[in-house]
C-alpha cells in the first residue's frame, strides 16, 4: 500500500516524517479532511479563531492534496 505523509500547519509547521498507508490517494485525502477539525478543537480559547491546514505529499515528498479550515467560536452572551 502507498504511504501518504500529512504536514499540518497550525501556527506552526509539523512535518510528519512517518507517513500513513493507504489503499489510494483518494483514501488519504478524505483522512486529511477528516483530521482538520480536530485539531481545530484542540486547545480552542474561548473568542479566538484558528486555522489549521494540512498539506498531503506522496512517498517521493511529491504534494498531492491541501486543505485548511478556521474555526471561530466566541460567546455572544455574558457568561460570568
Amino acid at each position: 500500500m502507498p504511504r501518504f505523509f500529512f504536514d499540518i500547519q497550525d501556527g506552526q509547521l509539523i512535518p510528519d516524517d512517518v507517513g500513513t498507508e493507504f489503499p489510494n490517494a483518494h483514501a488519504a485525502r478524505d483522512a486529511a479532511i477528516r483530521i482538520l477539525p480536530d485539531i481545530a478543537r484542540e486547545e480552542m480559547s474561548l473568542g479566538k479563531s484558528r486555522q489549521v491546514a494540512v498539506l498531503m505529499r506522496d512517498e517521493t515528498g511529491q504534494a498531492l492534496f491541501a486543505a485548511s479550515l478556521i474555526l471561530s467560536a466566541e460567546w455572544l452572551i455574558d457568561t460570568a
